[in-house]
């Protein structure tokens, strides 16, 4: 790709992206194959861009989206693309450190830590296999105990994001989490993991009797969400057309999108999947690479 850039969202409320199928009463979320971790798919992230766009200016969605499938089978092409939002960070309240009080704070893991620096032209350096933070210590997780080094220079350089931070997070979020963030092995993330994603037990009302197909009054089921707090990045960037390319008027109408408040996923009903979102760069795109 000739453009491509890097785009952030941190989840401001828990994010339901629904999977491949639910396991009885518990409503999965969708899955990578080979990690199994929670994303949110490009194919969301996308379609809640596109509306957004769209509430503020009909035809700007369709320079940058291309126009909608009509009744003749016909379709717009696109000149603005979205990947994948993968996890990068994610939020983990220990029961203590060090014997302490209550610690608040963000965990990832090699592989992920890996693919990001890639995505990103970053350097990337080998972490042990052995936990490492910017906090050393023990950390207790539930019956478990964590034995965190300290991260190395090298490392934390690593484990920066691209670009800067959103402004609302640079006073608050950010010192935070650049005091307060540990590195885990792929295992060991993966544990942790199984145990770390938010969920709600909710009931729903069948019809207006209050009787369900089972005959009682009340369904079950529990919610499975990407917890707030968490960081994602997602790659993202412009395939130009030769004829009525986008330009610096959709372009900032699109940044100013990416940067805002925006809603992912399902359950917007009962406030879920809110996120805050930032790109690592804001320029206008200025080359044409396709034809049509």
């Amino acid at each position: 790709m000739s453009d491509f850039r890097t785009g952030y969202i941190y989840s401001l409320a828990p994010i339901h992206c629904g999977g491949e199928g639910d396991l009885g009463n518990i409503l999965e979320i969708a899955r990578e194959v080979h990690t199994n971790f929670p994303y949110v798919p490009g194919s969301s992230l996308r379609g809640t861009l596109r509306n957004e766009v769209k509430q503020l200016d009909e035809v700007a969605v369709n320079i940058l989206f291309g126009k909608e499938l009509d009744n003749q089978g016909q379709m717009g092409v696109h000149q603005v693309w979205f990947g994948d939002a993968r996890l990068l960070w994610v939020p983990m309240r220990t029961m203590a450190m060090n014997g302490g009080q209550d610690v608040f704070c963000w965990v990832s893991c090699h592989s992920l830590i890996r693919d990001h620096a890639i995505m990103t032209q970053q350097d990337t350096v080998v972490f042990p296999d052995e936990a490492v933070g910017t906090r050393p210590g023990n950390y207790l997780v539930a019956d478990a105990q964590i034995h965190v080094r300290q991260m190395s220079n090298d490392q934390k350089e690593a484990t920066l994001l691209a670009g800067s931070w959103a402004n609302s997070f640079k006073s608050s979020v950010q010192p935070t989490w650049e005091n307060n963030r540990i590195v885990l092995s792929d295992a060991d993330f993966q544990v942790l993991m199984e145990h770390s994603l938010w969920t709600q037990v909710r009931n729903k009302i069948q019809d207006d009797d209050g009787i369900n197909q089972a005959g009682s009054a009340e369904v079950f089921w529990t919610d499975v969400c990407i917890p707030r707090d968490t960081i994602l990045y997602y790659p993202w960037g412009y395939n130009l057309l030769n004829s009525n390319p986008v330009k610096s008027k959709e372009h900032d109408l699109l940044i100013n999108v990416l940067q805002g408040l925006f809603q992912i996923g399902g359950q917007a009903n009962v406030g879920r999947g809110w996120v805050q979102g930032w790109v690592n760069k804001t320029t206008s795109p200025v080359r044409a690479i396709v034809e049509v």
